[in-house]
């Protein structure tokens, strides 16, 4: 920290100093701001302290700062480059504008050639420390603390609020959206604006210096608010809450000591068809992490994709979004997610995953670093991979648990002796290799092989290395050419993981000739049949596949599905039916007879089934509700 002067006997010779430093400053940082091309940013003081092994620096400045931070090795040194600096004439030299440290050396630098001029705050830090940059308001902190001392670094600027989560409740009437803070916010101000064309009618909040770091940038609310966007602004925040519809919902904002808070009164009529946003055709009742359902949910997409529209439709293609989802193909196939991050502490992106998810979400000591990602409307499991794969991070999922740590280092989930069986969903080839261990005197030495090739087949598979598996796989179905369940699984890795369509065919004929009666085979090879567009095969496939007693319910709602897409409208109600009659009514098969009905021209059965959908008892999505209540409102006319 700068030692303060002691005010002499001479008052009057000091007061005129200081006017004459101020003067001078002033037509320096006058000339020097008409060199400077763009925006301004005018440092009025640059605050050093070190004090418990912590070197913390302010810089203060009069303006907001357009800044970035980046990192540079060996030695390790934080950069941060500051747009269109103009400073005042300190007199003061680099390593004089800090006290002397053993953590933190600064040097300042201009990068001239760049446009708009850059200056560059370079601060050389030890090993045995680490640094974090805050903004607040118009100031930049920045803090080197021992890597040990986390909190030092976490820790924001004095006197900044976080708005740390979205609160929603519903209650008869009326929706309350809580903006939670740290502290109450009495700051703000409040627009509307006028829906038109496609633009729904919205209002905005502004909150001056705030944190928005720890939030999504956009959640879906599907009742008289369609959804609510987050985006920086300035040193805070804006907040913009979009109508379900053209028309403004009416409202009251209030603060609290919890934060801020927007109280809706809810319209007691139905939302209205012509400004409902399209929904997807989603199980709602949660994600299924089974090969089938993955099967079921890539097939319907690239089925929709290929196949035109029927005449008459009243849901447009792009209203169904999970039949033409790229993602489930590929696996991802959880709830969607928009974010939008800015240097934002990993440890706290991971917070946001584990309130995303509400799964347990645990992070090893050695995951550190910043992260700066913008996504928008994608699967969080997606998200979560695009940033352990930016971060050369792993990841172990068990027991409602994700376990988060560097590749470098190691990781095995504590075992008990009674609990050393594993079973994983359709890879059966586990369970035919503990008959073989039994029998393992008895084996052919290509059996054995084949089993050794397995093994290896398992770890690839379980690590998501598929290329590198399905030619394990194909190895060991040489040595082994009876084994069923070899075939399965490289009809599916192929499929689902692959995309090779024409391999899954043959790999599932195979397991055909083998077992005649293998259902899971039939679905496999109809599946990819229909996604080559050899309608009649897929036909044979599909009815083969449904021909057990009882039927496969993913085989059932699989052929629905594609017979619906293929306009075969009464033979898509007919398997519904039979769905229904072996294993119930879910959301997804009223939903689908519902479209169909409306497909087929009946919009009175149609309205039907849309009521007896909100009837159920099942819980629907906001968005699904609303999209139902749509149907219903536009049946009724």
């Amino acid at each position: 920290m700068y030692a303060r002067s002691t005010i002499s006997q001479l008052a009057i010779l000091t007061v005129l100093s200081i006017l004459v430093a101020f003067s001078h400053s002033t037509v320096l940082a006058q000339q020097t701001a008409k060199k400077v091309n763009g925006p301004v940013y005018h440092i009025s003081a640059l605050k050093s302290d070190f004090e418990k092994d912590t070197l913390s620096i302010d810089i203060l400045g009069n303006s907001v700062p357009a800044y970035t931070v980046s990192e540079r090795f060996a030695p390790f040194r934080v950069i941060l480059d500051i747009a269109g600096v103009v400073f005042d004439d300190t007199g003061k030299s680099s390593e004089q504008l800090i006290p002397a440290n053993p953590v933190g050396k600064l040097a300042i630098s201009k990068l001239d050639a760049q446009q708009p001029e850059i200056t560059r705050f370079e601060i050389e830090i030890a090993d045995t420390h680490d640094y974090k940059v805050n903004k607040n308001g118009n100031n930049i902190g920045i803090v080197i603390a021992p890597v040990n001392a986390s909190a030092s670094l976490s820790k924001p600027m004095t006197g900044t609020t976080s708005i740390t989560d979205l609160d929603i409740t519903t209650k008869s009437g009326t929706t309350s959206i809580l903006l939670a803070s740290t502290a109450a916010i009495s700051d703000y101000e409040v627009n509307t604006l006028d829906g038109s064309g496609e633009k729904p009618a919205r209002i905005y909040i502004d909150i001056p210096d705030v944190s928005i770091s720890e939030l999504i940038r956009e959640k879906q609310i599907g009742t008289s608010i369609d959804k609510i966007r987050v985006a920086p602004r300035g040193s805070g925040a804006r907040f913009v809450f979009d109508s379900a519809s053209s028309e403004l919902f009416s409202y009251d904002i209030r603060s609290t000591q919890r934060g801020l808070e927007v109280i809706v009164k809810e319209s007691n009529s139905p939302f209205s068809a012509a400004k409902l946003r399209p929904v997807a055709n989603k199980n709602t009742n949660g994600v299924s992490d089974s090969t089938l359902d993955e099967l079921i949910e890539s097939s319907t997409s690239l089925l929709s994709k290929s196949q035109p529209a029927a005449t008459g439709d009243v849901v447009p293609s792009d209203n169904v979004s999970s039949l033409q989802d790229s993602f489930a193909f590929s696996g991802y196939n959880k709830k969607r997610i928009s974010v939008d991050f800015y240097k934002i502490d990993i440890h706290n992106v991971f917070r946001l995953f584990r309130q995303i998810t509400d799964l347990n979400i645990i992070v090893d000591e050695g995951v550190q670093g910043t992260l700066t990602l913008a996504l928008s409307d994608v699967p969080w499991d997606f998200a979560l991979d695009i940033i352990l794969n930016l971060q050369d991070l792993e990841k172990e999922e068990r027991y409602n648990t994700i376990v988060i740590y560097p590749k470098k280092k190691a990781f095995a989930w504590p075992e008990r002796a009674e609990d050393n069986l594993s079973f994983e969903a359709d890879i059966e080839v586990v369970e035919q290799e503990a008959l073989i261990i039994q029998q393992s005197a008895n084996q052919p030495e290509e059996v054995m092989q084949a089993k050794e090739l397995l093994r290896m087949a398992r770890v690839a598979d379980k690590d998501e290395n598929f290329e590198v598996a399905a030619g394990l796989y194909e190895n060991a179905a040489q040595l082994w050419p009876t084994n069923v369940n070899i075939y399965n699984r490289l009809s599916t890795i192929y499929l689902v993981h692959l995309g090779l369509n024409a391999k899954a065919i043959f790999n599932a004929k195979k397991s055909l000739k083998i077992d005649p009666a293998n259902d899971k085979a039939a679905l496999y090879a109809a599946i990819a049949s229909a996604n080559m567009q050899r309608i009649e095969d897929a036909s044979e496939f599909f009815t083969q596949a449904i021909s057990g007693e009882p039927p496969m319910k993913e085989a059932l709602f699989s052929f629905a599905t594609f017979n619906e897409t293929n306009n075969q409208h009464l033979a898509a109600i007919k398997l519904i039916d039979k769905y229904h009659q072996y294993y119930g009514e879910t959301v997804d098969t009223m939903l689908a007879q519902a479209r169909i009905f409306d497909k087929m021209g009946q919009p009175e059965k149609a309205t039907s089934q849309y009521q007896a959908i909100m009837a159920s008892g099942f819980q629907l999505r906001p968005d699904l509700k609303k999209y139902i209540l749509g149907r219903i409102a536009a049946g009724s006319n």
